[in-house]
């Protein structure tokens, strides 16, 4: 009988079906270190600066887009907590999710907070929160990881769109990070360099690998990668304009284990 690992790969014939959100495709871009740190990251805020570039500036030279909250952080985040708090009691409100709101953002979207997750389908940002259309700007990929794609969405959000808020949202019995502990038999490519980016970082942390306790470690892993390959972000939350946390969602009960701040004071 074929057996099948965390990421739902048969590791007896090869076939294959990916974690929520990864597909098949070999013109999939590579995941790897190398693909955020080192030179690649002089060239990534290049190419935000040629984003940012493409939008109507103020005569001050800032971008129009995004508008900057008159919130503190606190209140940002005790925001974010508070709408996961309606959708744990079972009150959710489900606000800015009719199309009257949604026609008063085609002049633009004014976000709170960024949100990197895993692609899961079962990790819903938007309902997780309570949130509605163009409250939270959302990146998800496998295994909620640090990409060149990951890291230029964020710089985006924080530079166009002034986003003060980043989340790195990890859960519970995540395939990808599940697969980095384990067996890494019979994956693509593609996977393969994602999961074994994983398990360097984990490695780096603890010797040991446990799939459920890696799940919690990981967000935060994510998140020192994230400052140390954008020089946009680590700047921004040394200086206190933005602020940077980590948490795990429970699948169980569903619940965050919420883990406070990476870098800053």
């Amino acid at each position: 009988m074929c057996e099948k690992n965390g990421l739902g790969v048969t590791t007896s014939s090869g076939k294959h079906q990916g974690p929520g959100g990864v597909g098949n495709s070999k013109s999939q871009a590579t995941l790897s270190n190398k693909s955020y740190l080192g030179s690649r990251t002089v060239s990534l805020f290049s190419k935000t600066t040629l984003m940012l570039n493409a939008h109507s500036m103020d005569d001050q030279g800032k971008v129009r887009d995004g508008a900057s909250s008159s919130q503190s952080l606190d209140e940002i985040l005790n925001k974010l907590k508070a709408g996961h708090d309606r959708f744990l009691s079972g009150h959710s409100i489900h606000p800015h999710a009719n199309r009257d709101h949604l026609r008063e953002l085609e002049i633009g979207q004014h976000p709170e907070v960024a949100i990197l997750s895993c692609s899961d389908s079962r990790v819903p940002v938007e309902l997780l929160f309570d949130a509605g259309f163009g409250d939270v700007f959302v990146v998800r990929n496998a295994g909620n990881t640090c990409t060149t794609t990951t890291v230029a969405s964020l710089e985006y959000a924080v530079a166009a769109l002034n986003v003060r808020l980043l989340l790195v949202l990890g859960h519970e019995q995540c395939g990808a990070v599940s697969t980095a502990c384990g067996d890494r038999q019979g994956l693509t490519p593609s996977l393969l360099e994602l999961v074994s980016d994983i398990r360097i970082g984990l490695l780096k942390h603890h010797k040991r690998l446990e799939a459920k306790e890696a799940c919690h470690i990981h967000p935060r892993i994510t998140g020192e990668a994230l400052l140390e390959a954008s020089k946009l972000l680590q700047g921004r939350v040394d200086s206190g304009d933005i602020q940077l946390h980590t948490a795990c969602y429970v699948l169980d009960g569903g619940t965050i284990e919420w883990q406070g701040k990476v870098g800053g004071d």
